[in-house]
């Protein structure tokens, strides 16, 4: 056997020195990337390279950024690092029409002072330092600011990115009509010593990319030029604005409704507030009759598969009214669904198909099988936790959100309604003498084309309360939103109204990983524990109307000590004990769930720590061989 010369190994080990700086040259030089993430995290949308693909005049980015500030944390640095390398896939990707130019805004330098100008906002460290980290996008004469790219908001770099780009090079936009009771502008309180009223991160957001018309609730006709037409919470709608909504939608035009059996976020509302018994629920009766719809504003529904946790202010619990989302539970064939992650559902009603009708009805968001109906006004006079107890499951099926199709006829055969009357004899006398405003277009009995309306059944989800988090940074508000009930309905607005560019992106934005089977467990866990608490308040019930029953008949013989029979104590004494069995029950059931939740992460982490190091080393080994078999055989 002949022995290997150790010149042959060192140049062998010097070629492959040689080889990995080569590679390592050419990859800095020629930057490829591979993108290995199931979602494709790190690769431009095809929303993205659409914006970029209909850009007609160059966009300048103007990209302000303090890199040479050494006290910079190394998070921050690594972000600032992906913001450049994201603008500057924007640049390679445009064919030229994106033109970026990095500045690092030094003090008292020029580029310090365009960064003010734009209005970057600094942010002042410890050390006194400022740093600017934001961006001026500009075409021709539009401009659009990114005062800060906040770490918080990274999940949104590239939406905010190619927003940015979709509304500087927009020669025109999309135009969507907003009619609602309630205030979503914002603005002074009518209440006195009340706070002013915010305008809804919901409008606010959707104004970025779409013009926006809020329509006045005396409107007897919907204007052609609205691309969709958004009726959020119908509370107390007139006959004749009912028939404008009505002849929009046999005309052709597209249409989103928002409905709410109880609209927590309407008890602000002066009338509300003031009255005795508040309207909190929504409806369009005669039109959803016509559209195929069945829905109950006096019921609630809820979900124990899908409850969200709650604080009661005794506990937290799983409360099934408060309805929790994730993807598996989302139409994922549907563009305004697909990829959404986590949505929020706060008291909504219940969406069916209407036996007779010819509509296609396609739920976007269903409920389980464990779902159930409960009256709205019960919402408001008892607990929480009897709520979810009371609530029967009736397994029937149910949808939150859901498309209806087909060609509607009019729910106003006999034309528009009169006007309705008013109180006042001077007001009445007032409008008699008025002409009525003469419409535009004639009566519609029927729709000429199919069309399609996008319902939900809940008002609430759109709202900050239940979306958004306001955060106060340096003066200025960031908002951060809290799950995907904002993405939901933006996307909802773009699909319908024609401007789909940026649904791709914004599905994007979140990616966490819920852990499904913990969730299930824990489900499972909690409805076991319902059950047999059920059964336990129901034996406590029974005895208390026992004894209730015969105190009540003790005190009517005027005796003023009762002493109870034996049978009673015995009896009393019996639940007692069936109530420490119950409990004993109930710690063994969480105390299983603790250990199956315990298995399950030590099992996953000696999966990651033993498991790939093995396999890792078994194929060394086994390579190690091959190689060295193969090397003896070629010097014999």
């Amino acid at each position: 056997m002949k022995e290997i010369p150790w010149s042959s190994t060192w140049i062998s080990v010097a070629l492959l020195l040689i080889c990995l700086v080569a590679v390592n040259l050419t990859a800095y030089f020629i930057p490829l990337r591979f993108d290995l993430t199931e979602e494709r995290l790190y690769t431009i949308s095809d929303g993205s390279k659409k914006i970029l693909d209909g850009l007609q005049d160059p966009v300048r980015v103007n990209f302000y950024y303090s890199r040479n500030i050494a006290e910079l944390p190394p998070n921050f640095k690594t972000y600032a690092q992906r913001v450049e390398e994201l603008l500057e896939e924007y640049q390679a990707l445009s064919n030229g029409k994106i033109i970026l130019e990095i500045y690092d805004p030094k003090p008292d330098t020029e580029e310090e002072e365009w960064a003010q100008k734009y209005g970057i906002k600094p942010i002042t460290l410890p050390t006194g330092n400022a740093v600017y980290f934001g961006a001026i996008v500009s075409m021709l004469d539009q401009e659009m600011l990114l005062p800060y790219f906040d770490l918080r908001r990274e999940e949104f770099l590239e939406y905010d990115i190619s927003q940015a780009i979709q509304k500087v090079s927009a020669s025109s936009s999309a135009k969507i009509g907003l009619l609602s009771t309630m205030n979503l502008q914002g603005g002074r309180s009518m209440i006195p010593g009340m706070a002013p009223r915010e305008k809804w991160v919901f409008l606010s957001e959707l104004e970025k990319s779409l013009a926006v018309e809020n329509l006045p609730l005396t409107t007897e006709e919907i204007p052609d030029d609205l691309s969709l037409l958004i009726v959020l919470h119908p509370r107390g709608f007139s006959a004749r604005l009912k028939y404008a909504i009505d002849q929009y939608v046999l005309r052709g035009g597209r249409l989103v409704v928002l409905l709410d059996p109880n609209a927590r976020i309407d008890m602000t509302s002066p009338e509300n507030q003031f009255g005795q018994q508040p309207q909190l629920a929504s409806d369009l009766p005669e039109l959803l009759k016509q559209w195929g719809v069945d829905y109950d504003k006096s019921k609630v529904v809820g979900d124990h598969l899908h409850a969200s946790q709650v604080n009661t202010g005794r506990g937290v619990m799983n409360f099934p009214m408060w309805m929790t989302f994730y993807s598996q539970s989302l139409d994922q064939e549907h563009p305004i669904t697909a990829q959404l992650e986590n949505l929020l559902f706060v008291e909504a009603g219940s969406l069916t198909k209407k036996a007779d009708s010819n509509s296609d009805f396609t739920p976007l968001l269903s409920l389980s099988d464990q779902s159930g109906l409960i009256d709205a006004f019960q919402l408001r006079f008892t607990a929480p936790d009897q709520l979810s107890r009371e609530m029967k499951v009736d397994s029937e099926e149910k949808a939150l959100m859901a498309i209806t199709s087909g060609k509607f006829s009019s729910a106003f055969p006999e034309g528009q309604p009169e006007k309705e009357k008013k109180e006042s004899d001077a007001q009445s006398t007032a409008e008699e003498s008025e002409e009525d405003t003469k419409l535009k277009h004639k009566h519609l009995n029927s729709a000429a084309q199919r069309n399609s309306i996008l319902i939900f059944s809940d008002v609430d989800f759109l709202s900050d309360q239940f979306s958004v988090q306001k955060i106060n940074f340096l003066g200025q508000s960031i908002i951060q939103p809290t799950n995907d009930n904002l993405n939901l309905m933006l996307n909802a607005a773009e699909h319908l109204s024609g401007n789909e560019a940026l649904m791709s992106i914004r599905s994007r934005g979140r990616f966490s990983r819920p852990f499904t089977r913990l969730l299930a467990m824990q489900q499972q866990a909690q409805m076991r524990y319902q059950e047999e608490e059920r059964q336990l308040l129901s034996q406590l019930d029974e005895v208390q109307q026992r004894l209730n029953s015969l105190l009540e008949s003790a005190g009517n013989k005027g005796q003023k000590e009762v002493i109870l029979p034996k049978e009673v104590q015995l009896e009393i004494q019996q639940f007692r004990e069936e109530e420490l069995q119950t409990r004993r029950k109930l710690r063994e059931v969480r105390k299983i769930l603790r250990q199956d939740i315990e298995q399950l992460g030590q099992g996953l982490l000696l999966l990651n720590m033993l498991l790939v190091p093995f396999i890792v080393g078994i194929t060394g080994v086994v390579v190690y061989r091959y190689r060295t078999q193969k090397r003896r055989k070629i010097i014999r």
